[in-house]
């Protein structure tokens, strides 16, 4: 791909020398003006951080106490930065992956905890922390890790036995007004996802189970929205926030962090559109061992974010006239070199690179995991449970394990590929 040439009226005025930070973008064939694009939010939406370990015994002890009582609130007292706090709890089924959920809006965070694809009291990937965006925003990096991780006093130590992170995955947005998406967007968009879906005329529809597929949707009097790629990848959805704020009942707190962002400059009576890059913890890890670094905590990857956020738009990306040899279309391009998250690009050239696995037999116990799913595809009741328990009762269900934490996975990440793996089977033809 091709940047354009970006200049100002000031060094247009000058003999039309180059400015890097200049709205007019020209490439030989067109001059366009984005002086009335108004970027009004470049934040981290999201950041689901897993942590492996043990889950203390007394701790499930307790939450079951709580479930006999039929209680919907704990005390997380253990953990002095909590503040004792109450959280409502429940207990999940099987259907979620984890057997019990935790929730406090007030402090923004949402626990899982005891993974249903490992045993309780074994070592696993037992608990996944998401942060919501106003947690994220009222802390600087260190705080949120102190908070999730520190010494005696964090988070996850309250739920497993010297706790460990394995995996992040994080969710970046940019929120902007003063510009439409072209009509042909589908048509020049490059992308490695495979097929498009569109759902015109549909109000609200989870999207989730959807892989490998460009989908729009939104109603009828709405600007299109889009959900790109899979949720095991890296997945752009270009969507209407306002009308989202307003559904979700967050329009005070978005108005007033887009007015701070853009210095009072954001207009309450324009639309505001959000891009939001998510990227899976699996693509984040790879894109470290390509870096040699580890990625598997968040305040390992936060000097990286908008490195993270240059990826993903140049993998997904909006070009002119759908050639992906040719030029960046300039609205593009200024999300990638102008949209900056916590800290400017650290210039790195990413390329992912996948954990070599150290078990000879990978081969086989792959060939065994992709027939069994090819078997149970055929059915269609067969769920991601039914091929985890065949797996599980398999005698080398230990050898599997081992397999996949060889690669820096776990469980869950197993689960996931099932999913997919049945998913695509059934879409395309292949459940024999």
């Amino acid at each position: 791909m091709k940047f354009n040439q970006r200049f100002s009226l000031e060094s247009l005025s000058l003999g039309s020398e180059e400015d890097q930070s200049g709205l007019l973008f020209a490439n030989g064939d067109q001059i366009v003006d984005l002086s009335g694009v108004n970027i009004v939010g470049a934040s981290v939406d999201t950041v689901r951080q897993l942590f492996h370990g043990v889950p203390k015994a007394s701790f499930i002890k307790k939450l079951e106490q709580h479930v006999e009582n039929k209680d919907e609130f704990v005390r997380l007292t253990a953990n002095d930065l909590v503040n004792d706090d109450r959280w409502h709890f429940s207990r999940m089924g099987k259907t979620g992956g984890y057997r019990y959920k935790l929730q406090n809006n007030a402090v923004g965070l949402v626990v899982l905890f005891g993974s249903w694809y490992g045993k309780i009291d074994q070592e696993g990937s037992h608990l996944k922390i998401e942060l919501s965006p106003h947690f994220i925003s009222q802390r600087t990096v260190q705080e949120i890790w102190e908070y999730l991780h520190g010494d005696f006093v964090g988070l996850s130590r309250i739920f497993l036995e010297e706790p460990e992170a394995k995996g992040v995955a994080v969710h970046l947005a940019c929120d902007y007004q003063g510009f439409n998406l072209p009509v042909d967007f589908i048509q020049n968009f490059i992308t490695s996802s495979r097929t498009v879906r569109v759902f015109d005329g549909i109000a609200s529809l989870d999207l989730s189970d959807f892989c490998d597929a460009i989908a729009s949707y939104g109603a009828s009097d709405q600007g299109k929205n889009y959900l790109i790629g899979k949720p095991l990848g890296i997945q752009m959805a270009i969507y209407d926030k306002s009308y989202e704020i307003v559904k979700s009942d967050k329009v005070d707190y978005f108005s007033e962090e887009w007015n701070i962002y853009s210095l009072g400059a954001y207009d309450d009576t324009q639309t505001v559109r959000r891009i939001e890059a998510r990227l899976h913890h699996t693509v984040i890890r790879e894109i470290g061992l390509g870096l040699g670094l580890v990625f598997e905590a968040f305040n390992q990857v936060a000097d990286y974010l908008t490195d993270l956020w240059r990826y993903a738009l140049e993998r997904n990306r909006l070009m002119i006239n759908g050639d992906a040899r040719g030029y960046l279309n300039p609205f593009w391009q200024l999300l990638m070199q102008d949209v900056i998250f916590k800290v400017p690009a650290q210039g790195v050239k990413i390329s992912r690179k996948k954990k070599e696995a150290i078990d000879p037999i990978a081969r086989n116990i792959t060939s065994v995991i992709g027939n069994l799913v090819s078997i149970m595809a055929r059915r269609n009741d067969c769920t991601v449970r039914h091929v985890m328990r065949q797996l599980h009762n398999l005698h080398i269900w230990p050898e599997i394990q081992t397999y996949y934490r060889s690669r820096g996975k776990d469980d869950n990440d197993l689960r996931d590929q099932i999913k997919e793996g049945l998913e695509k089977r059934r879409l395309i033809g292949k459940a024999a």
